[in-house]
């Protein structure tokens, strides 16, 4: 027979209600006040009326064992709990859907950091129109947000267990390692930013996904004109990889868990970079991209801009003068392009030097790109 078990909602007085289903009990006889139960002494036995529509034959008031809510019962006839939770989490990253691009489109997925199942990949077999309906439905968020989640197709994902679905500790630590590689593969190949930050749920066992949360932006910020049509393609999730690793050093922790001071002005231009995204007043993220680059180089005007000769022109400050700052195909065909010599770095970080020769093809880097165009276009803004 099915027998429900509840408990006081109050702890310290046992016997009066409202009470709390605990679970639901299959055994060959009803239980008598005494008996000892999985989860405490039977105190009180039910009339019918308070269960007669719950598909069970008895229900008995139980004085509750706290420490028995730990620990199965195995005598439940209710589903039980995994394990284990599948946990996933991911934040959208922007890639050619419309064929604006000569590039092959993405497949996947791609393993980025595999001592830590990071990967980025295609998680729109993950949502369906109802997937976010909590939200959504009720007006929570604004129409735009709720776009943009529903649209989410590549995106940076981390799966990782958990034995319980609430672990706030594993949970932090899925955010940090999706934020770092964002901002590797931002400083690599700079796009537009989704609304939808961070999406994380759990994939139940038939392989559907159940949203817990997430993070928006209703501020959109935007990149450079001239950037916003780059996507990420193949080659820049390839270096991605291969310098992911070596990044990620970056945010080693002491004993303590904390950030060692060892890179603290590199982590400081990249937070600096990272956080101008989230700023929709131009001039004030044109000021952060600036104050990155100045936070690898900067001291003196002309020694700093000697070092941004020296770091693109592979220790030659001439080739460095000489370095194109875009990728070829980079620049739309709609656009105007500007004479040879103003995409040239020494157009737009002076020094009193002449140029010669330019960098070969073979040394240009697609970081240094990216790193030449926000400078191009700090530059073009500020005047």
């Amino acid at each position: 027979m099915r027998i429900k078990i509840l408990a006081s909602v109050k702890e310290q007085f046992p016997t009066p209600g409202p009470y709390k289903t605990l679970d639901v009990v299959g055994r060959e006889s009803p239980y008598q006040v005494g008996d000892v139960t999985h989860y405490g002494e039977v105190i009180l036995i039910l009339p019918s009326m308070l269960w007669l529509n719950d598909g069970v034959e008895q229900g008995v008031v139980v004085k509750l064992d706290p420490a028995s809510l730990g620990i199965w019962c195995e005598e439940s006839v209710m589903e039980k709990p995994p394990t284990s939770y599948d946990r996933i989490e991911f934040s959208p990253i922007s890639v050619d859907t419309v064929g604006w691009s000569d590039n092959p489109p993405l497949t996947g997925p791609y393993t980025i950091l595999s001592s830590e199942n990071l990967t980025i990949e295609n998680v729109s077999h993950l949502i369906t129109p109802n997937t976010f309906s909590l939200w959504t439905n009720g007006c929570v968020v604004s129409k735009r947000t709720a776009e943009s989640l529903e649209s989410v197709r590549f995106a940076i994902v981390h799966r990782y267990s958990s034995p319980n679905g609430g672990d706030v500790g594993p949970q932090t630590h899925s955010a940090e390692l999706i934020d770092s590689a964002g901002s590797c593969l931002a400083l690599i190949r700079p796009t537009r930013r989704s609304r939808a930050m961070h999406i994380r749920g759990v994939v139940k066992s038939d392989g559907t996904f159940d949203p817990q949360g997430f993070s928006a932006r209703e501020e959109l910020a935007d990149v450079p004109e001239i950037q916003k049509l780059f996507a990420i393609r193949a080659q820049d999730i390839e270096l991605l990889i291969s310098v992911l690793p070596e990044f990620m050093q970056l945010y080693e922790k002491d004993k303590n868990g904390k950030l060692t001071d060892d890179y603290e002005p590199l982590r400081m231009a990249v937070q600096l970079y990272g956080e101008a995204y989230s700023l929709s007043y131009w001039k004030a993220r044109h000021i952060l991209w600036w104050s990155a680059i100045e936070a690898l180089y900067g001291s003196s005007k002309d020694a700093a801009i000697a070092r941004i000769y020296s770091f693109f022109g592979n220790k030659n400050l001439v080739g460095g003068y000489n370095r194109p700052i875009y990728e070829k195909g980079d620049i739309p065909s709609c656009f105007y392009t500007p004479l040879r010599a103003y995409t040239r770095l020494g157009k737009w970080c002076r020094l009193s030097a002449t140029c010669a020769t330019p960098l070969p093809m073979d040394k240009r880097s697609p970081t240094h790109t990216s790193l030449l165009s926000h400078i191009h276009s700090v530059k073009v803004w500020s005047g």
